[in-house]
């Protein structure tokens, strides 16, 4: 039987990537420097990682694609071309990777025993996730929240190590916190592969209809809309 193939996806950031695999080997990836242009670059990234395996699309078994919090826009393509890929193939099956997971585990190889990967919220406000080993894994601590810095650092539980990229805008540092290098704070599309290939292993595919994005914060869009319609209701 032939190892199956996997691709990973990750447009959350601002680098953006795709990543292939064989079954538990990583074996290929490519990166672009995105803005937003990842709807441009994404495509043709991927058409290349496969025509440079001899691959087709309809070779891939597993898709790995991760769901934000992050860039609004590059979340969205990535998604759309994971959705198309997943409507052409029925065999396709898919992962949704939150970006938080994709992250934490950049700081696999790093000393420490509590993590929190800190996402840019707006609002002097940041998108905290937290996450603990066990049994040789990364896993959450719990669900990720938005938080004001002050509040943020006020509650946060003490030898901690920081990663992400909000730490790029907020000034998270103080006793018993240490940051990671900053060229840990993104995911990379072979982290996205990594943690996408272990939660396959889980088990814990969705339909491809069935991606969604995960957003720090509403979407300034759907959150005037639901002011909108908060204030009819009161009327």
């Amino acid at each position: 039987m032939e190892t199956p193939a996997s691709l990973a996806i990750e447009t959350s950031c601002r680098t953006g990537g795709a990543a292939l695999g064989r079954g538990d080997e990583l074996v290929a990836e490519t990166s672009f420097q995105a803005s937003a242009r990842h709807a441009v670059q994404l495509v043709p990234r991927i058409a290349e990682l496969l025509e440079n395996a001899s691959l087709r699309p309809a070779n891939i078994d597993e898709l790995y694609v991760s769901v934000g919090p992050g860039s609004f826009t590059g979340v969205r393509v990535g998604l759309t071309v994971a959705r198309t890929m997943g409507q052409m193939m029925d065999s396709l099956r898919c992962v949704p990777v939150p970006a938080p997971l994709a992250i934490a585990d950049q700081a696999a190889e790093l000393s420490w025993d509590r993590l929190a990967v800190v996402l840019d919220a707006r609002d002097d406000c940041v998108h905290v996730s937290e996450f603990v080993r066990s049994g040789g894994q990364i896993i959450p601590r719990s669900p990720g929240a938005v938080l004001e810095v002050e509040q943020f650092l006020d509650g946060l539980e003490r030898p901690v190590t920081l990663t992400g990229e909000g730490l790029s805008y907020h000034n998270c540092t103080g006793s018993g916190i240490s940051i990671a290098p900053p060229e840990l704070h993104f995911p990379t599309a072979a982290s996205v592969w990594r943690v996408g290939r272990r939660l396959a292993r889980e088990g814990q595919f969705v339909e491809y209809n069935k991606l969604v994005p995960i957003y720090a914060r509403p979407p300034e869009v759907l959150r005037a809309e639901a002011d909108g319609q908060s204030g009819a209701a009161n009327v």
